[in-house]
């Protein structure tokens, strides 16, 4: 590179030389600098201006459905199972007379609108089972020895309720599923006290699984029931 005495620069190439304004070749490299400046403000500014950014609707929609499922789940709440007993047994009995009692089964949602048709519940794996208790001096009802309940049966299978019966619930009371009932008779009680009928709801296991052994779900007793020593053949009075 050659230069003379008017300020003009000869650079030379593969085309031979070539003249320039030095004075536009002192002031390149301070334009490369403000140039570079420049791009590393508008990066920076790019920057910043990414880490705000507002999220797209589609991010927002999904976050929105995410919140919303996890809310769901929250308030999702499982039926809750209940007997009733719909047959009462007699209050007072002599030692020796059979008594019998019926209890249904149901299930309560937590909404009228979570309910579900009974018809869609699997009933065919619940089974009842009738058994004795007594109270204790302290008021808890304690179950008595075995043998002390007789009688034709002690389980029984769930009875689909009248359909009849099935609407007037579900009128009276559209957060509840009656599922079905069940029902013990012949029941003989050996010995003269105070006692109750406890049913126990069982749920007995899917055919195949891994799991071992019936669920016990819940269990009611009855009112109480006083059995009564009663002179089979009373003296008939004298004259």
């Amino acid at each position: 590179m050659v230069t003379d005495g008017s300020q003009r620069t000869y650079l030379h190439d593969n085309q031979g030389p070539r003249v320039v304004d030095a004075g536009q070749l002192r002031g390149a490299p301070r334009r490369h600098q403000k140039d570079s400046a420049a791009d590393d403000r508008e990066v920076k500014r790019s920057r910043r201006t990414s880490s705000h950014k507002s999220p797209s609707k589609s991010e927002s929609g999904h976050r929105r459905k995410s919140s919303n499922s996890q809310s769901n789940m929250k308030s999702s709440v499982r039926p809750k199972w209940e007997l009733d007993v719909i047959g009462q047994p007699h209050r007072v009995v002599p030692l020796g007379m059979e008594v019998e009692t019926s209890v249904m089964a149901s299930l309560r949602f937590p909404t009228a609108d979570s309910a579900i048709d009974g018809s869609n519940v699997d009933i065919t794996r619940l089974l009842a089972v009738a058994s004795l208790v007594k109270e204790s001096r302290s008021g808890e009802r304690v179950p008595v020895e075995s043998g002390m309940l007789t009688g034709q049966k002690l389980f029984d299978s769930v009875h689909e309720i009248p359909e009849e019966h099935v609407e007037t619930m579900a009128r009276s009371q559209p957060t509840r599923v009656a599922l079905g009932y069940f029902t013990f008779s012949g029941l003989l009680i050996r010995q003269a006290g105070s006692f109750r009928i406890r049913t126990t709801l069982i749920q007995m296991p899917v055919s195949g699984s891994s799991q071992q052994g019936a669920t016990t779900i819940l269990a009611v007793d009855s009112e109480p029931i006083k059995v009564e020593r009663r002179p089979s053949n009373p003296q008939r009075a004298h004259f």
